[in-house]
């Protein structure tokens, strides 16, 4: 008997016509028994692919007659993006989120257009090491310990090797710091490297495991509280200490934008970093601290049952979504309208929070404390999800309505109602079901959802 067909998964992949137009197709797999079929759910787009789990056996059954590629490229353009699928969802749901797809569509968004090389301002300096970690202790090179969090080198034989390196003379790579308007310094590239440095000479560690300077295994810096022996022949202090520091800084008139893209231009750590990463490492101290206070409070805690994670700033961004429409619904945001490009909003979010004052801070605190206490005083444990797994769109939309009213308000309106209304809408096949689920960065999508959401919670 053969099994009922079931959609479990859709993906997109985009191929070249005869005319040399980019033509995307969102596929939808279904599966019968071994067999694997992905398929357009728009028949006037006829390509499906057969295929097995472990995508080794592929054949195309359908395509539409004007592709230019062959069969071979289309085959490893779907390889590609079954795989670039499923790594998608394993980092969502290590984050917490379900497998709804974040991309934009065909929506067409607007872009930063290329900067003036004239607006890269970058000059190289030379700091002694000594001067350095000094600038560490004292504040005036920012190490961002939230940007550290899973970044930071545990290996000690990693770390003491490095140190080694200093001792042997070897040069190290140049690091690059971002130096704000006030002169404090922002390490963009470099900061497990100063950390580790940083650490060694506050007697955190001892050398393990050098290749070359056996005599200075087992070794502290310079601990006073240890035996002279423990520590390093005041030679060996005075190499760490003297050794000069090749730093490219960016200059603090070069645009924000441009730092952005400078930033994952020469990022060289051992982790690829997310974009929420790097818009950590380029806000300021008051931004960083507005984020992790409100990712980290009770109210956000207990309003997503402590399941975003915060390994790789999953928790921020998703917080930074709530600031970034909340100004744009309020006209505060120097974006005025949203027309597709979430980083994009994101990246223009962060900078504007990086000026704001103390006053527009405490709003998006009350706001944002309000909107999770609401959801969850509505939902309770099921707020934001559309499954097992909160949904990125489906928070954003909530949020954003939930914000609006006062507690005397939200306690008014007959939660089992709401609930229902909007269990069925999200469970029905039409508008709000495809926009939690595919291109949920749209900006049509993102408005049929804050619609149903507003429709369904009323006024």
């Amino acid at each position: 008997m053969q099994d009922k067909e079931r959609v479990i998964e859709k993906m997109q992949i985009s191929l070249i016509d005869i005319e040399n137009n980019i033509n995307t197709f969102e596929l939808e797999r279904a599966d019968h028994g071994k067999e694997i079929f992905w398929k357009c759910a728009d028949e006037a787009f006829p390509l499906e692919i057969m295929t097995d789990d472990e995508i080794k056996n592929t054949e195309i059954l359908r395509k539409p007659e004007n592709l230019a590629e062959s069969d071979e490229i289309i085959k490893q353009k779907f390889s590609d993006a079954v795989f670039e699928y499923k790594m998608g969802l394993l980092i969502n749901r290590e984050d917490g989120f379900d497998d709804a797809e974040d991309e934009e569509g065909d929506e067409k968004t607007e872009r930063f257009n290329p900067y003036d090389p004239k607006l890269i301002r970058v000059d190289t300096k030379t700091f002694s090491i000594s001067q350095v970690n000094q600038m560490i202790n004292d504040g005036e090179i920012d190490l961002s310990p939230d940007f550290q969090r899973g970044f930071v080198w545990t290996d000690i034989t990693r770390k003491s090797r490095l140190i080694e390196s200093l001792l042997l003379r070897i040069p190290i790579p140049v690091f690059y710091f971002a130096q704000d308007e006030e002169g404090l310094f922002q390490v963009v590239d470099g900061v497990q490297r100063l950390t580790v440095i940083n650490s060694f000479m506050k007697n955190e560690f001892k050398l393990k495991n050098l290749e070359y300077l056996s005599e200075c295994n087992d070794k502290w810096f310079k601990n006073g509280k240890a035996a002279k022996e423990e520590s390093l022949d005041s030679m060996f202090v005075r190499r760490i200490q003297q050794t000069q520091l090749f730093i490219n800084v960016i200059d603090p008139q070069t645009p924000g934008k441009v730092k952005y893209d400078i930033f994952k231009r020469i990022n060289t750590g051992g982790k690829v970093l997310n974009n929420q990463e790097i818009r950590n490492c380029l806000a300021c101290p008051s931004t960083r601290k507005l984020l992790r206070e409100l990712s980290g409070s009770q109210h956000f805690q207990r309003a997503t049952r402590g399941s975003i994670s915060s390994t790789r700033m999953a928790d921020d961004e998703l917080v930074l979504r709530f600031i970034a429409f909340y100004l744009l619904d309020t006209d505060q945001s120097p974006a005025k309208e949203y027309k597709g490009g979430m980083d994009a909003l994101l990246d223009e979010t962060v900078e504007f929070l990086n000026q704001a004052d103390l006053g527009l801070m405490k709003e998006l605190r009350s706001k944002f404390f309000l909107a999770m206490d609401h959801a969850y005083y509505l939902f309770g444990d099921r707020a934001f999800r559309k499954a097992i797994y909160i949904n990125k769109a489906l928070f954003l939309g909530i949020s954003r309505v939930l914000c609006r009213f006062s507690k005397e308000q939200i306690r008014e309106k007959n939660r089992d109602e709401i609930t229902k209304n909007l269990n069925e809408a999200i469970e029905r096949e039409g508008e709000l079901r495809g926009a939690l689920s595919m291109a949920t960065n749209n900006a049509k999508n993102i408005k049929i959802v804050y619609d149903t959401v507003s429709k369904i919670i009323g006024e």
